[in-house]
C-alpha cells in the first residue's frame, strides 16, 4: 500500500501544480496545448522507444499470455465504446471512451509498481505487456478515428488504406515501439550518450502530460457541472477499467492457462487507473479530452481501494 501510495501521490501533486499555475494567464489553454504537442510528439516516444529497447527478447514469451492480453484490452476497449454509443454520444466520443476504458497506466505506474510487488524477475513480462497494451490500444483508437473521420476534408480523396496506414505506422508512439522492438530484437546496444539522451526526452513525458491536464482541470469540471449527459461514459469508462478489466484478466489467464508469472502480471497491468497519455491523445484529435481529464483523477482516487484489493487475488 505504501509503494502504492507513493507512486500515485506525486501524480496528484504535478496535476494540482498544474491546476494552480492554469489561474495564471501565462498558463492558459495554449499553454496545455504546446505541452501535449511536447508530451505526444517527443517525449512519450522517447520515453517508450528506451523501455522497449532495454527489453531482453531472448527469454521468450507465452503466447497464452499474448492471446490473454490483446482479448482483455480488446474487450474493455468495446465494452466502453459500445456503452457510450448506447447513451446517445456520437463514435468519435464513443472511441475515446473505449480508449480510456481499455488502457491504463502501464508504463509510468504499470511497470514500476510490478517489478516492486511481483519482484525483479518480472521486469521483462512487465514491460512487453506495456508495450502490447500501450501498441494496441493506440492502433485501434487510430484507426477508429481515421474511420470516423473519413470523407471530411482533404483526407476523403486519399485511399482508405493509405490513409490507415499514414494514421497508424506514422505515428510518433507507434515508430517508438517499432524502433524499440527493433533494437531490442538485433541486440543493438545504444551507446550511453544516446540513451541518456533519449532518456532525458522520455522523462519529460509523465509530468508534463500531468503538468496540461491540471492546467485543465478547472475549466473541465465547470463544463462537466452541467454535461449530465456525460455522466454515463465517464462512469462506464471508470467502472470498466478499474473492476471490469482486472475481473476479465483474471478469468483470461485461468481460461487459457498464462503461466507465471506473466499472468500475476497481466492482471496487475489491467487493474491499473488511467494515465495522463489518454488525455494527450484524446487532446489530440480533440475529442472528449475534457471529460478523459475527469477519468484520470477519478480512477487514480479510486485505484486507492480497487487495485490493493486486486492484488490480494493475484493468480
Amino acid at each position: 500500500m505504501l509503494e502504492l501510495l507513493g507512486r500515485v501521490l506525486p501524480v496528484f501533486a504535478v496535476i494540482a501544480v498544474g491546476a494552480i499555475a492554469g489561474r495564471f494567464a501565462r498558463f492558459d489553454e495554449r499553454t496545455a496545448a504546446v505541452l501535449n504537442d511536447l508530451v505526444y510528439w517527443v517525449a512519450l516516444p522517447a520515453l517508450i522507444f528506451i523501455s522497449v529497447a532495454d527489453a531482453d527478447l531472448s527469454a521468450g514469451v507465452p503466447w497464452s499470455a499474448l492471446v490473454a492480453s490483446v482479448a482483455v484490452v480488446v474487450v474493455a476497449y468495446a465494452l466502453g465504446a459500445v456503452v457510450a454509443r448506447l447513451a446517445g454520444r456520437p463514435a468519435g466520443e464513443a472511441n475515446a471512451v473505449g480508449l480510456v476504458a481499455g488502457w491504463g497506466n502501464v508504463g509510468y505506474l504499470g511497470i514500476p509498481l510490478t517489478v516492486s510487488v511481483l519482484g525483479p524477475a518480472t521486469a521483462f513480462a512487465a514491460s512487453l505487456t506495456s508495450t502490447l497494451h500501450t501498441a494496441l490500444a493506440i492502433s485501434i483508437f487510430l484507426v477508429a478515428a481515421t474511420l470516423d473521420g473519413r470523407g471530411r476534408g482533404e483526407e476523403a480523396a486519399t485511399p482508405l488504406p493509405v490513409l490507415l496506414a499514414r494514421r497508424v505506422l506514422g505515428n510518433p508512439v507507434v515508430i517508438g515501439i517499432a524502433a524499440g522492438v527493433a533494437v531490442a530484437a538485433l541486440g543493438i546496444p545504444l551507446p550511453p550518450p544516446v540513451a541518456n539522451t533519449i532518456g532525458l526526452l522520455g522523462d519529460l513525458a509523465a509530468p508534463g502530460g500531468l503538468f496540461a491536464l491540471g492546467i485543465l482541470l478547472r475549466g473541465a469540471v465547470r463544463s462537466l457541472r452541467g454535461a449530465t449527459d456525460q455522466w454515463i461514459p465517464i462512469a462506464t469508462a471508470v467502472l470498466v477499467k478499474l473492476v471490469v478489466m482486472p475481473a476479465l484478466a483474471l478469468g483470461a489467464v485461468a481460461l487459457l492457462g498464462v503461466p507465471a508469472p506473466w499472468a500475476a502480471v497481466l492482471v496487475v497491468m489491467c487493474a491499473l487507473p488511467d494515465a495522463a497519455t489518454v488525455f494527450v491523445l484524446t487532446a489530440q484529435y480533440r475529442t472528449w479530452y475534457r471529460e478523459s481529464t475527469a477519468a484520470v483523477v477519478l480512477t487514480t482516487v479510486l485505484s486507492l481501494v480497487t487495485l490493493p484489493l486486486t492484488l490480494l487475488v493475484l493468480p
